[in-house]
């Protein structure tokens, strides 16, 4: 069974991020909390933890996985080029809800891609996550931490029904906003494509960057 580490999210014990982080480190696999809801943590650089993911989770492999970081100047090392519209976005949007896919650089597992060869990337708006992201020193996967096609979830208790056995760790950090999940814009194409519309809205998107997207799925 999971081990629940209950941690205050506005006063986090460094020591139990350590913690946390050293299972990440070792191949393990987290839940953790966000700025949207609870995500399913593994190492993103580790192919057999992100295997882990996919069995664990019941996922599609063709089904890509996006990944946080809590640093712009690490994603040049994860993608093959930053358009200018990328760019802009992360500056206004980031740290925040909003998943922008890049192409990704050839250091990104396979295995997070799918059938494809594009990475979604971003950064929370979430000092406890952020703060585990530096300790861990390495980017994170962040599916949501629930059975594929159930609901995304905002509390430890759903996780611990659903995946208390099948991971290492609970990272409890209480209730989180729960409202909706990150949007997702594919800057890959011009113009770029609303894959999901979530927290953060087209037409804010759209506003901003001054061009219609073009609309897609997941």
């Amino acid at each position: 069974m999971a081990k629940i580490i209950k941690i205050d999210p506005k006063k986090p014990d460094i020591n139990k991020i350590k913690e946390v982080a050293d299972v990440l480190k070792k191949g393990g696999l987290i839940a953790f909390p966000t700025d949207t809801f609870y995500g399913l943590g593994a190492d993103a650089t580790n192919k057999e933890a992100i295997k882990k993911i996919y069995l664990v989770k019941g996922r599609d492999y063709k089904k890509p996985i996006l990944i946080l970081v809590d640093d712009k100047n690490k994603i040049s090392k994860l993608v093959k080029e930053i358009p200018d519209i990328a760019k802009r976005l992360m500056e206004k949007f980031w740290p925040g809800p909003l998943t922008l896919i890049f192409k990704a650089a050839d250091v990104i597992p396979q295995s997070l891609l799918g059938n494809g060869d594009k990475i979604g990337i971003r950064i929370p708006d979430n000092p406890l996550t952020l703060l585990l992201l530096k300790t861990a020193g390495c980017p994170i996967t962040a599916t949501s931490a629930n059975l594929s096609g159930k609901p995304s979830p905002s509390e430890p208790e759903n996780i611990i029904k659903d995946l208390g056995g099948k991971i290492d760790i609970i990272l409890d950090g209480g209730r989180t906003t729960g409202i909706k999940e990150s949007t997702v814009i594919d800057i890959t194409e011009y113009p770029p494509v609303c894959i999901r519309e979530g927290m953060i809205t087209a037409n804010e998107i759209e506003e901003f960057i001054g061009i219609k997207l073009k609309r897609g799925a997941l």
